[in-house]
């Protein structure tokens, strides 16, 4: 027993540094890369890739298929410009207000609706997100469509608001590690057995005592707040909101990191971001001159391809690939599945005493 506790010490050393030798790789990009085109990129990455987060939640583990989550990020954005500007709040406390008011939101709309099931609860998110949408460009308390500026000045933290990208780059950093830990939490926690079991039978889920109202509510609303919290990274970034954030690209958008790294899988949507984030921005700035909308059709054929040949995304392939078997046993030298739960046993076993 000895034996195997000190081989699983070595594979969870041997997972750690490969996974903070990452971390400084991200950490230190700034330091020697000084573009701010290619900075943006990044910080579109962190924040796209945490709104993809916020959508697998909802969509790849609970299986309830949204498309309005722009709507959750537009209203969080609104609803902390709006503090900001009428009241002078800090943003910070914004920021709060924006995800307590878009979850409250959420909550209360989809309650009745997840009777509905399949394509019938997609197609009340995307009514969802258009009437919102439509209500807040003819209301003069929203900016009609001419949308909310944030007040320029001087750098500073308090204020949220800086000229330089760097900032920006290392909070979008933060916000996405922090969102992704809460994802993890989640997926081994009760709720996150709950999820995966209402999506692969309700029916079952509910004979076995899961409430699926509760936890599907429950999903939707931290999905929504945490969608609430990329709209405030997105407005005190841009300094500029409009009803064009909640349109219904946006969403989709917000869909397809997660469907191409692997919707069942919480790394799906970083390892999506990462690759097609910077490929629509780089395919928009090479061609768009000459084919408007490139991006957005390279999106359509990512998606295309992806459900005709992995269907379970990219995660979904390098699980059951030699690459993941060469990396486990010559790498990180990852004991046997067995090796691992009989130490993870007795660690429990011995934790309960």
């Amino acid at each position: 027993m000895a034996e195997k506790k000190r081989a699983v010490r070595i594979y969870h050393r041997n997972l750690a540094m490969v996974l903070g030798l990452i971390l400084l790789v991200f950490i230190l990009i700034p330091v020697f890369v000084k573009s701010p085109y290619v900075l943006n990129v990044f910080v579109l990455v962190f924040y796209m890739s945490t709104l993809s987060m916020a959508w697998n939640l909802l969509g790849g583990m609970t299986g309830q298929n949204s498309l309005g989550h722009a709507a959750y990020m537009g209203l969080g954005a609104y609803a902390c410009c709006l503090l900001i500007t009428k009241t002078g709040a800090n943003p910070w406390l914004a920021a709060i207000f924006g995800m307590v008011v878009v979850g409250l939101v959420a909550g209360i709309i989809f309650y009745p609706c997840f009777i509905l099931k399949g394509p019938y609860f997609t197609l009340v998110s995307i009514a969802f997100g258009e009437a919102l949408r439509q209500f807040i460009i003819n209301s003069s308390f929203f900016g009609r469509a001419s949308g909310i500026g944030l007040p320029f000045g001087k750098d500073s933290w308090l204020d949220f608001r800086f000229g330089s990208k760097v900032p920006y780059y290392y909070v979008g950093l933060i916000m996405v590690l922090g969102v992704y830990l809460l994802m993890k939490k989640i997926e081994r926690s009760r709720m996150g057995y709950a999820l995966r079991t209402i999506r692969e039978d309700e029916d079952a889920a509910a004979a076995i005592g899961i409430n699926p109202t509760r936890y599907k509510i429950m999903a939707v609303v931290v999905s929504a707040m945490v969608a609430a919290l990329v709209g405030f990274f997105y407005a005190s970034y841009i300094r500029y909101i409009d009803p064009e954030l909640m349109v219904q690209a946006k969403s989709t958008e917000s869909v397809l990191p997660a469907v191409v790294g692997g919707a069942a899988y919480v790394e799906g949507p970083l390892v999506g971001g990462l690759i097609m984030i910077p490929l629509s921005e780089f395919l928009r700035a090479k061609y768009s001159a000459i084919l408007p909308g490139i991006n957005m059709l390279m999106y359509a054929v990512a998606l295309l391809a992806v459900i005709r040949f992995r269907p379970a995304g990219i995660l979904g392939w390098y699980m059951h690939s030699n690459v993941k078997t060469f990396i486990d046993t010559k790498l990180l030298r990852k004991p046997s599945v067995d090796v691992l739960e009989e130490v993870e046993l007795a660690q429990y076993h011995k934790e309960e005493v």
